[in-house]
C-alpha cells in the first residue's frame, strides 16, 4: 500500500448551530485542497460509544432487541451505549453497557478497533470490543427510554440474520466481521 496524495480540508470558521441532549450541531466553513469553498458543511457531534461482541461459554452471541427512535423500527444489534463522562475510558462503557442492556459479564475483553459510522456527517466514533465466556450476572437495568429483549445465537445462525437483513445495525455488522476475524472463525 503506498502513501496518499490526499489534503485534509482546511476548516476556516466553524460555529456550533443546536447543542441540547439529543444532538450537537456544527456548521464548518472549509476550505478544499484544490482552493474552493464550502460555507456550509453541517455535521453532528454525537457521543462516542461503545459496542460489545459477547460470547459466552457455550458459544452464542449475545444480541439485542429494541425500538430505535432515528430508523423508528425496531432493531437487532449488539449492545451498545454513549461513552459517558464518568466513564474512564470505552472499555468501562462498553462492560457498564453489556452489564445493564444485557445482565451479561465477562472475564475477558479485548478492543476490536474503532469505527466511524457515519464519517461524512458525523463526528462519532465507535469503539468496539470482544467479551469471551460472557455469562448472566445479574438482572437488566436498562436506561428509561430503553425496552430491551435480550437474545442469544449461535455463529452460524447470527451470519444467516446479517445475510437475511434482519440485522441492518452496520456497526454490529463491522463488529461481527472484527470479532469473527479475532476468533478465527472467517
Amino acid at each position: 500500500m503506498g502513501e496518499s496524495k490526499l489534503t485534509k480540508w482546511q476548516v476556516t470558521q466553524s460555529e456550533l448551530v443546536l447543542d441540547n441532549r439529543w444532538a450537537r450541531v456544527r456548521r464548518d466553513t472549509c476550505t478544499l485542497p484544490d482552493g474552493s469553498h464550502i460555507d456550509d458543511y453541517f455535521y453532528w457531534e454525537g457521543n462516542d460509544f461503545a459496542q460489545v461482541f459477547a460470547l459466552t461459554s457455550d458459544e452464542r452471541v449475545v444480541l439485542v432487541r429494541q425500538y430505535k427512535h432515528g430508523v423508528k423500527d425496531i432493531v437487532l444489534e449488539l449492545p451498545a451505549g454513549m461513552v459517558s463522562e464518568n466513564d474512564v475510558d470505552p472499555a468501562a462503557t462498553a462492560r457498564r453497557e453489556l452489564a445493564e442492556e444485557t445482565g451479561f459479564d465477562a472475564p475477558t475483553w479485548r478492543q476490536l478497533g474503532i469505527l466511524y459510522p457515519s464519517s461524512a456527517k458525523s463526528a462519532t466514533r465507535c469503539f468496539a470490543y470482544l467479551a469471551l465466556q460472557a455469562r448472566l450476572v445479574h438482572s437488566t437495568h436498562p436506561d428509561a427510554t430503553e425496552i430491551i429483549e435480550v437474545e442469544k445465537y449461535s455463529v452460524p445462525d447470527l451470519l444467516q440474520l446479517i445475510a437475511t437483513g434482519e440485522i441492518r445495525d452496520s456497526n454490529s455488522i463491522a463488529i461481527c466481521l472484527l470479532a469473527l476475524t479475532a476468533l478465527n472463525r472467517i
